[in-house]
């Protein structure tokens, strides 16, 4: 009886060992279902990963690309806000140097004034060159006399042709 009872002991072993890799190939199966489902997770990560890295890369060229654009730009508006500057400046310098329409007004009143005033004597010569509405041959001389004896000079903005004429001729004078 002893083996007997050996034989079931035996027996009770062999199930319980049966048991245990039933619960293993259980477990084995589950596992690979979620094996199977864990390649499938990384298999479209990976072409997500792929597609986003294929989207990457355009931006990235495309950002290269815009990138050289706007330095190009960027060189092109200095160089252009380099030549205004020198324009702005060259026009800064001929507002200096050029009276305005009004002072020169001013100045050439002062001076008509002036030689009002001091009832200057000038001559006033005639060049045979010019295409003047006068038939002069040669030069002629003109000579005005002190003060303001007009002969009968018609008036023109306040001032008569005599002024007019002294006005001009200082300016050729100086």
């Amino acid at each position: 009886m002893a083996e007997y009872h050996d034989r079931l002991q035996e027996v009770e072993r062999y199930k319980a060992k049966l048991k245990e890799n039933k619960q293993l190939v259980d477990e084995a199966r589950m596992n690979k279902g979620l094996l199977t489902q864990a390649l499938q997770l990384k298999d479209e990560t990976m072409e997500s990963l792929k597609r986003r890295n294929g989207e990457n890369l355009r931006l990235k060229k495309l950002f290269e690309a815009t990138k050289k654009q706007l330095e190009v730009a960027t060189l092109e508006v200095s160089k252009v806000r380099g030549e205004l500057d020198g324009a702005l400046v060259e026009i800064s310098e001929l507002e200096k140097s050029i009276p305005t329409e009004r002072e020169a007004a001013v100045q050439e009143y002062l001076n008509i004034d002036e030689h009002h005033r001091k009832g200057e004597t000038f001559v006033l010569a005639v060049d045979p060159s010019s295409e003047d509405e006068s038939d002069n041959e040669g030069s002629a001389d003109a000579q005005t006399q002190h003060g303001e004896e007009g002969l009968g000079d018609a008036e023109d903005d306040g001032r008569t042709r005599s002024d007019t004429a002294r006005g001009s001729a200082s300016d050729e004078n100086e």
